[in-house]
């Protein structure tokens, strides 16, 4: 999957988009970390009661260059994207998923189109 300036999560009706006037110290501040091929990665619980490696998390990853995002809801292995909007518990996942997401429009990391 290629970084993009536009991403919506599949089930999703919000479109995001990337802030092109983003500094790098605000990934920091808002918990990205950066990964061995230099991308800018952060990784959230949708279901914090079973813990970051046994949940559904929320991944958002953007390019060295800071000029793309991508934004995917995977599996607790991170290999298969999950529509939790179609989760049997998605009424919670879907508002921890919001939480999350419009933390990084409030920071000014992604925009709402």
């Amino acid at each position: 999957m290629a970084f993009d300036t536009t991403v919506k999560v599949i089930g999703d009706d919000v479109i995001y988009q990337f802030n092109p006037q983003l500094k790098q110290y605000a990934l920091g501040d808002t918990g990205f970390v950066k990964n061995n091929a230099g991308s800018y990665v952060m990784k959230r619980s949708l279901e914090p009661e079973k813990g970051l490696d046994n949940a559904i998390k929320l991944k958002v990853v953007v390019d060295k260059a800071l000029t793309g995002i991508k934004i995917k809801t995977v599996n607790p292995s991170g290999n298969a994207t999950v529509n939790i909007f179609k989760h049997q518990k998605h009424v919670e996942l879907e508002k921890l998923y919001h939480f999350y997401l419009n933390e990084l429009v409030d920071r000014e990391i992604l925009k709402i189109k």
